[in-house]
């Protein structure tokens, strides 16, 4: 007998005495916070599980289960060379070839999923990760425990919201608590995890999701708790400010975890572009990396191994010397580029939080030579204040990077310098540089998030759906006057594509062409032809491009028409393409997906045909796709000139597979399938008949 999920809790007794279940989950609200609940229990116990993965990996390859620095560096050298090299020969086949997604620092993915695939998430990805990232941290790749964490927690969520069928806003709530829950666990901060999953997975401070990602934050903490204690990952230092002034040195402080953040961010995304750029397999590539790190503690570095929070520790006791601060700083950002720009697995948290606490014992030094009676006694309150500001400054997240500090000490006397330098390091970094250590590797790829929405909403919509095929056209050798009564004939168009005697396209002519011969028309009329008149810089579109393309070339030309051309041959004019097109193409998909966010208790019915008031006289159904559509395109049916029907959203089935896709907006020529479920909109009348079939 198959599991089904949803068949199980729909007969779970939640609801009065006397009522069915379909009654407790029609409730959007206390369905999601059990849910909640469900996710912080697997992200509590899946951060427990890493953390101990980890350990085993540490145990079979160190010999300890938390190898300190002085274990390390009495290990031969050879051990500390080919151990991370043997991580890297295990991580890159089992990513490679299992999934993909797990390579890196896991964040981007996660924000990928919930910006342009509705929170779908593979399942096996939570596997993969695990053992990759346990791998690779384990024997010594210099990476985070929170990315795999997140990126674990976020994969469970979005397979437990994929297997009861969830619509994709819901889905992407799902993510968030499994986002939530698994930082919250691993640093034992419910306020931090529920401050990362709205400011940088989802981008929403919406009410609808902020109640169920604060119950997951608290669940996984508690789960966390119960495993692992209740103390603050890191003592605080004890401080007192001794004077107004040492506020300036808390700026400069800002001021430099800037450019440590732009730098690494810069250096991570360089050491990716060049490893993806080697000719060589991508499952050695991550061997390579190792190699790096191995070298580095060969050479009696191992204080980049692993997540660092040994040396951290020590930095907040100020125990470090100066120049020792120096030569780690520089060497954790090449030790984690190396790690997950060359394929590995891990998080880029902890490293940034190792950087800022160097930094901050940098700067206390230069503040202590200036003014050695305006600073504390030791740099430990630099290098708290250090982690907060870098991290602000590689995620681009302040408040989440104030607060997360403020949970991981427990401390509250030094909230105002921390506040200030982290401001800082947010301002000045985002100035330097626009994109944050998890967009800019997003960007490299063509997705470009705000508030977690996929900006570009163009870039799936091709020219094909909206073109037109009535380009007015004129031969190369015509004369001005002829020319000027076409213009004034043309109503429908801006611009005249020229074309030569074999018809062939050359340039075109719009006002501003025009406009150069208006003032004596009688005097060159004998002479000009369009040849003499024609712009010659064309530039053209293809059915099979895509309308993100379409409006850059519009603004590039400062034209509101371009030629549509044959994909074969470039000089066959078979169309023009509008600005005015685009931008309603625009304005519907916007609608589209908007529509896809607030439709959730119609896109879970599939079975059914569910209809809402939509405006006076207008309504919205779902409906089966009826027997005689069956393989044929929207553009086929012409439900909207035929019927005044709008097609908002096509459910259907990945077909090969038992797989679910819901709210695929559609395009022109999406061909429809047996089982296939369309939301429509329309006059009240024509969606009622269409939807009872």
């Amino acid at each position: 007998m198959k599991f089904n999920l949803q068949s199980l809790l729909k007969r779970l007794p939640l609801g009065k005495s006397g009522d069915v279940v379909s009654d407790f989950t029609s409730s959007e609200y206390r369905y999601n916070l059990v849910m909640a609940v469900i996710i912080g229990v697997i992200g509590g116990y899946g951060a427990v599980g890493f953390r101990y993965a980890i350990m085993g990996v540490q145990q079979l390859g160190f010999g300890h289960i938390e190898p300190t620095l002085g274990y390390l560096l009495s290990l031969p050298w050879y051990w500390r060379l080919g151990l991370p090299v043997l991580g890297g020969l295990i991580v890159g086949p089992l990513i490679v070839k299992f999934a993909p997604e797990a390579k890196g620092h896991g964040v981007p993915e996660v924000m990928a999923a919930v910006g342009t695939r509705g929170g779908v998430i593979r399942p096996r990805v939570a596997a993969v990760k695990v053992m990759a990232s346990a791998i690779c941290i384990g024997t010594g790749g210099s990476a985070g425990r929170e990315g795999p964490i997140v990126q674990i927690g976020s994969a469970v969520a979005s397979a437990l919201g994929q297997a009861l069928k969830m619509s994709p806003r819901r889905l992407k709530t799902f993510v968030g608590c499994g986002a939530a829950a698994g930082i919250a666990a691993t640093f034992n901060a419910p306020v931090a995890g529920m401050l990362f999953s709205m400011e940088i997975i989802l981008g929403d401070f919406g009410v609808a999701a902020l109640s169920p990602i604060i119950i997951a934050s608290v669940i996984a903490t508690a789960v966390s708790r119960m495993h692992l204690g209740n103390e603050p990952a890191f003592a605080v230092p004890e401080y007192v400010m001794q004077s107004p002034v040492e506020l300036i040195h808390y700026a400069i402080l800002g001021v430099g975890a800037a450019f440590v953040a732009v730098a690494f961010t810069r250096s991570l995304h360089s050491t990716e572009m060049l490893f993806d750029k080697i000719k060589i397999p991508d499952i050695i590539k991550p061997a390579i990396g190792g190699l790096i790190i191995g070298t580095m503690g060969a050479v009696g570095l191992p204080h980049i191994y692993g997540v660092g929070y040994e040396l951290i520790e020590e930095a907040l006791l100020g125990n470090l010397p100066l120049i020792l601060l120096v030569v780690i700083l520089v060497a954790k950002i090449i030790a984690t580029s190396a790690t997950l720009g060359s394929g590995g697995s891990g998080g880029i948290f902890a490293p940034s939080l190792f950087m800022g606490a160097m930094l901050g014992g940098v700067v206390w030094n230069g503040a202590h030579w200036i003014t050695p009676d305006l600073v504390s006694p030791n740099y430990g309150p630099y290098a708290l204040v250090g982690m907060a500001a870098v991290v602000a400054g590689t995620t681009r997240a302040p408040l989440q990077a104030i607060l997360i500090l403020f949970e991981l000490t427990g401390g509250y006397e030094i909230i105002l310098p921390l506040m200030l330098s982290a401001i800082i390091a947010f301002v000045i970094s985002n100035w330097l540089m626009e994109d944050s250590i998890y967009t800019i590797k997003l960007r490299s790829k063509g997705i470009f998030l705000k508030r977690g929405k996929e900006l570009n909403v163009l870039k799936d919509l091709k020219v094909a759906g909206i073109m037109r095929d009535d380009a007015q056209t004129v031969p190369h050798n015509m004369r001005l006057r002829p020319l000027l009564d076409t213009i004034s004939e043309t109503t429908l168009h801006s611009t005249l594509f020229v074309i030569d005697r074999n018809e062939k396209l050359k340039g075109y002519i719009s006002f501003h062409e025009i406009r150069a011969v208006l003032f004596d028309v009688e005097a060159l009329e004998p002479i000009l032809t369009v040849n003499d008149i024609a712009n010659f810089e064309l530039a053209s579109v293809t059915p099979d491009d895509t309308l993100d393309l379409v409006i850059r070339l519009f603004a590039r030309k400062n034209l509101d028409e371009l030629p549509v051309v044959d994909i074969e041959d470039h000089t066959k004019i078979i169309g023009t393409i509008h600005r005015a097109d685009v931008v309603d193409s625009y304005n519907t998909e916007i609608m589209k997906r908007d529509l896809l966010g607030s439709m959730t208790s119609l896109l879970n019915v599939t079975s059914k045909i569910s209809s809402g008031s939509l405006a006076p006289g207008y309504s919205m159904a779902e409906m089966e796709v009826p027997a005689h559509y069956v393989g044929k395109t929207l553009r086929d049916l012409d439900l909207r000139n035929k019927k005044g029907i709008e097609v908002m959203l096509v459910r259907h089935h990945s077909h090969g597979t038992d797989h679910e896709t819901e709210g695929v907006v559609p395009t022109p020529d999406a061909v429809l399938y047996a089982n296939d479920v369309l939301l429509i909109s329309g006059p009240h009348k024509i969606v009622e008949k269409m939807a009872k079939g």
